[in-house]
C-alpha cells in the first residue's frame, strides 16, 4: 500500500473520529438544553402561582379590613401584613422579570445554566421565605374572615396557635428548599456534564428521582389532607 493511500485512510478515520465526536457532543447539548427549559418552566410556574396568592392575599386583606374596620388591635395587625403581601409581590415580578432576563437562548448553554446558578443561591432562595410568609398570611386571613365574629377574632390556645403557624411555615418552606436543592443539583450536573462531554451525572440524578417518587407522592397526599381540611373548618 502506498504512502499516499495510508495518508488518505487516514485523515478520511480522523475526520470520521471528529464528526461522530461533534455528533456525540451536539446530541448531549441538545439533550441538556431540553432538561434545562424543563427546569425553567417549574420556576415559572412557582413564581405566577405564589404571585397570584399575593393577589388572593391582597383581596382577602381588604375585606378583613373592612370587616375590622372597628377592632384596633386587628386592624394594626392587618395593615403590617398588606404591607408586606404588596412588598412580596413586587418582589416576586421583580424575581421573574430578572429569571425571564437570565435565559437569553442567544447565550451558550454553559452560560445560561452558570446564570441559573447564581439566580437559585441569591434572589430565588430569599423568594422561597417570602413565598412561606405569603402562605401564613393567606391561612391567617381566610381564619379571620370565615370566623369574624362581629368585628371580632378569640384565639382561645395562644400558644398552640403560634406553635401550628410556626409547624406550617416550617413545613411550607421544608417542601419549597427541597424542591429547589433538586433544581440546584440537577444544573450543577448538567453544567459538569456539559464540561466532560458525557450525560454519566445526569443520568444518575434521573435514576435517584425514580428511587425517591414514593416522597413526592406522600407530600402530595399530605398537601391535599391539609387542603381538605382547611376547607371543611371553612365552610359553616
Amino acid at each position: 500500500m502506498k504512502k499516499d493511500e495510508l495518508i488518505h485512510m487516514w485523515q478520511e478515520e480522523s475526520d470520521r473520529l471528529f464528526r461522530d465526536e461533534k455528533t456525540d457532543r451536539d446530541m448531549i447539548t441538545q439533550y441538556l438544553n431540553e432538561k434545562t427549559l424543563k427546569g425553567n418552566r417549574s420556576i415559572k410556574f412557582n413564581l405566577i402561582f405564589y404571585g397570584l396568592i399575593q393577589v388572593a392575599n391582597i383581596v382577602l386583606l381588604s375585606m378583613n379590613l373592612a370587616g375590622y374596620l372597628n377592632n384596633t388591635a386587628i386592624i394594626w395587625i392587618l395593615l403590617p401584613m398588606l404591607v408586606i403581601t404588596i412588598g412580596i409581590l413586587v418582589y416576586g415580578m421583580d424575581v421573574f422579570y430578572r429569571f425571564r432576563e437570565i435565559n437569553n437562548y442567544s447565550d451558550s448553554l454553559q452560560n445560561l445554566i452558570e446564570k441559573q446558578l447564581w439566580f437559585y443561591r441569591r434572589p430565588y432562595e430569599f423568594w422561597l421565605v417570602l413565598a412561606s410568609i405569603s402562605v401564613i398570611i393567606l391561612s391567617m386571613n381566610i381564619n379571620l374572615y370565615v370566623d369574624n365574629d362581629n368585628g371580632s377574632y378569640v384565639i382561645y390556645n395562644k400558644l398552640r396557635f403560634a406553635g401550628m403557624t410556626l409547624g406550617m411555615f416550617i413545613f411550607i418552606y421544608g417542601a419549597l428548599k427541597l424542591t429547589s436543592q433538586l433544581g440546584l443539583r440537577k444544573l450543577k450536573a448538567y453544567l459538569s456534564d456539559l464540561r466532560a462531554g458525557s450525560l454519566d451525572q445526569s443520568k444518575q440524578i434521573e435514576r435517584g428521582q425514580k428511587k425517591f417518587l414514593w416522597l413526592w407522592v406522600l407530600v402530595f397526599v399530605l398537601l391535599t389532607v391539609i387542603m381538605i381540611l382547611g376547607l371543611m373548618k371553612a365552610l359553616p
